[in-house]
């Protein structure tokens, strides 16, 4: 029996458009895709829907439904930053209360719902979905795709929506996302080297080679500094957010397939990997642990700290088994210094080593939600807020006493500096 859509949620906020109405749009098929711009499946569900919007929006109506977890995904402007940050210009609504996605009988992100040109629901398929599933449906449906031109209206040499951060004694390099580019200036702000490549995330570095992944394409390439050449070394990976090097293993978090793999840092061998690829929080050794969007690591001695964003955790890893030091399960979330340490959707994170000026032993903490810099100490499992007030940081590195902060959404790094207290912006310059 075929079952009519539900009409769309009054009073809702929109984005790219002025409010849909369902019975208006009739005569048209509607693609529907419930997502949550925190979530990496969404992500990458959202390149598929991006592509279909641009092969089929002249006779397909596409609507985002943002159905956000965390409360600062639920406000309206972190969400407006997300959509140009991804670069989304078909129509979004702002769920806030997920009445939408309970009409539709949504559970899971993402959901990706199609209704026909005569209100009625024909298809519903939840998680990441295939472009050439949803062409070929809809040429059977008698469409024909559309090829337009990108169009580029980001500004040239400027940091736009950088996401990650690598302290290193030469120099400082920074993942310009938003760019496709990888800065490396020294400490005065001066640039000497921009490498292309694409959506960059995390990087490590030794011996004149630097790691970087290169998250929306799976892999991680490797630069040679004194060769200026670039070749990739790993493939085949969901998602690799960030890098980390400890015991000669170069550690990788895999956030798509919620795991972390350690590699033989001179063949790109895989060694070992931790997670079972099932999204959740759960201690324990390299098969049974299980976690949740891995997203920024830091090692400090033997141990390899990192945080899960989806749940809020800092976690570590020692002597092989994964052990929850601040958050509690998927949907337990919040900003606590005090009692029930608690974080929102973390996204970076540094080790201060001892010796190295201020902060040794002690982890340091962009709480990417919370819009707060924090520091935690593992030998009392406590922690403080060092900075308030950033726009969703997504990486914090060190170098002495000063941090350097991933102000992602501000399109900036900040540095803080730990004796001083005291804030300022980087300044960038072409040598």
């Amino acid at each position: 029996m075929a079952v009519r859509a539900p009409a769309f949620e009054e009073g809702l906020k929109w984005f790219n458009s002025e409010p849909l109405i369902l019975s208006e749009l009739k005569g048209r098929f509607v693609l529907l895709e419930f997502f949550t711009f925190g979530c990496v499946n969404c992500l990458n569900n959202m390149a598929t829907i991006k592509r279909l919007h641009a092969a089929f929006g002249h006779e397909v109506t596409v609507i985002g439904v943002h159905t956000g977890k965390f409360s600062h995904e639920k406000e309206s402007q972190p969400l407006k930053e997300a959509l140009e940050r991804y670069e989304i210009d078909y129509a979004v609504v702002n769920d806030v209360d997920h009445t939408m996605a309970k009409a539709y009988a949504v559970k899971g992100w993402p959901t990706t719902i199609l209704i026909d040109n005569r209100g009625y629901l024909v298809h519903e398929a939840r998680g990441e979905q295939k472009f050439y599933e949803w062409s070929g449906r809809f040429s059977s449906c008698g469409f024909s795709a559309y090829r337009s031109e990108a169009k580029e209206n980001r500004p040239a040499n400027t940091l736009h929506f950088p996401q990650k951060i690598l302290i290193t004694p030469e120099f400082l390099a920074v993942a310009n996302t938003g760019h496709d580019e990888v800065w490396l200036s020294d400490y005065e702000g001066r640039l000497f080297d921009v490498i292309s490549v694409m959506s960059p995330m995390g990087m490590a570095y030794q011996e004149e080679m630097l790691y970087i992944c290169e998250t929306t394409e799976g892999r991680i390439v490797k630069y040679d500094l004194t060769k200026g050449e670039l070749q990739s070394v790993i493939e085949g990976l969901r998602n690799p957010y960030d890098l980390s090097i400890i015991n000669g293993a170069l550690a990788v978090a895999v956030a798509g397939s919620h795991q972390i793999y350690f590699y033989d840092l001179q063949s790109h061998q895989l060694l070992q990997t931790y997670g079972n690829k099932f999204e959740a929080l759960r201690d324990g050794d390299a098969e049974n642990c299980q976690l949740a969007q891995p997203s920024g690591l830091s090692a400090l001695d033997e141990i390899l700290y990192f945080v899960d964003a989806e749940s809020s955790s800092l976690r570590q890893l020692e002597s092989g088994v994964v052990t929850t030091l601040i958050g509690e399960g998927l949907f337990s979330y919040g900003d606590s210094d005090e009692g029930t340490l608690m974080l929102q959707h973390p996204q970076g994170l540094c080790a201060g080593l001892i010796g190295d000026g201020c902060g040794g032993g002690r982890l340091f903490i962009a709480d990417t939600y919370n819009n707060k810099l924090k520091a935690y100490f593992p030998d009392d499992n406590s922690m403080m807020t060092l900075l308030e007030g950033l726009h969703e940081p997504s990486d914090v590195a060190k170098k002495g006493c000063r941090l350097y902060v991933a102000n992602t959404n501000a399109h900036e790094v900040v540095t803080f500096d730990l004796s001083s207290m005291q804030k300022s912006v980087m300044t960038f310059q072409r040598s």
